[in-house]
């Protein structure tokens, strides 16, 4: 069957804006353009047509009879277009993923990487959400985390990214590389740490090195890892912390690791809200995630 031929769709979209606004000045705002190339479409459209749709006068512009069972075909058919391309974004666009993990390591490892994770996963929505508690994990809810501990994790789907040990860091500039040393330097303490167990604190750690004579309570106190590394940085004292949170830092020679003696951590995993593990967006992401941790 031969179909008849339509006006041209941007005639059409001219003559819409302009009958719905009642004015070839806002429909010209509207699709961005201007009132004379309006007023040039809705010519074209009554040529086409062999009759007018639209009065014009200097105050208004008004729809003939035509012009009013043409604008009910063209708005209804607009809007109909309008509800299925939405409809076939929302289906091809990837629902956003949230992820969360403490505040420590969002900031200090992975807020550096994200142009790289944009770049190796450019599909994926992410949205991040900090937290130093334990986020239960559901779909449409929070779908994804970081976590810090021994797992596995009930009621999850996890994969561990890599084991962690923690050491003592210092800036370069307080010059320590004796054991010794540590008796005349701050020592800084995070308080706000609960993992791992038993807790790595000074006590522990001179006790293991054979070290005496080490005043462990004094010294500045901070809340968590991330303002340690921080005050760390700015030769405040040596903090003992996670190697993967001060891996950058001792990468760019912020920070050293005056000491050898080190205390096991807990393990980085990456965890899942059970039903999402097979999502494609999600296992690109811990498929770049493990590829990070492999060189820890």
């Amino acid at each position: 069957m031969t179909r008849l031929r339509l006006p041209p769709l941007s005639a059409l979209r001219a003559f819409e804006a302009a009958a719905r606004r009642a004015s070839f000045k806002l429909a010209a705002e509207e699709l961005l353009v201007t009132p004379t190339a309006i007023s040039h479409q809705i010519r074209q459209l009554e040529a086409h047509l062999g009759f007018r749709v639209l009065d014009r006068t200097p105050r208004a512009v008004t729809m003939t009879p035509q012009g009013k069972a043409l604008y009910d075909a063209t708005a209804s058919g607009f809007g109909e277009i309008e509800k299925v391309v939405t409809r076939l974004r929302a289906d091809t666009t990837p629902a956003p993923v949230t992820l969360t993990s403490t505040t420590a390591f969002l900031s200090q490892w992975l807020v550096p990487r994200m142009e790289a994770l944009r770049q190796a996963v450019p599909t994926i929505d992410l949205r991040l959400h900090m937290s130093n508690a334990v986020e239960e994990l559901r779909p449409g809810g929070i779908d994804i985390a970081i976590r810090y501990g021994r797992g596995p994790f009930p009621g999850v789907v996890s994969t561990q990214l890599c084991a962690d040990t923690l050491v003592p860091v210092c800036s370069p500039g307080l010059g320590l590389s004796r054991l010794e040393d540590l008796r005349d330097a701050t020592l800084i303490h995070i308080d706000g740490r609960s993992r791992p167990m038993p807790n790595p604190d000074w006590p522990r750690w001179c006790a293991l090195a054979a070290l005496t004579d080490v005043q462990t309570d004094a010294g500045p106190r901070f809340p968590d890892t991330m303002l340690a590394v921080q005050a760390a940085i700015a030769g405040q004292g040596v903090a003992i912390v996670s190697r993967v949170l001060a891996g950058d830092a001792l990468a760019s020679g912020l920070l050293v690791t005056p000491f050898a003696q080190t205390l096991a951590g807990d393990a980085y995993h990456f965890a899942c809200a059970t039903g999402l593990e097979q999502r494609q967006d999600i296992m690109a992401l811990k498929t770049w995630l493990q590829g990070c941790f492999a060189t820890v």
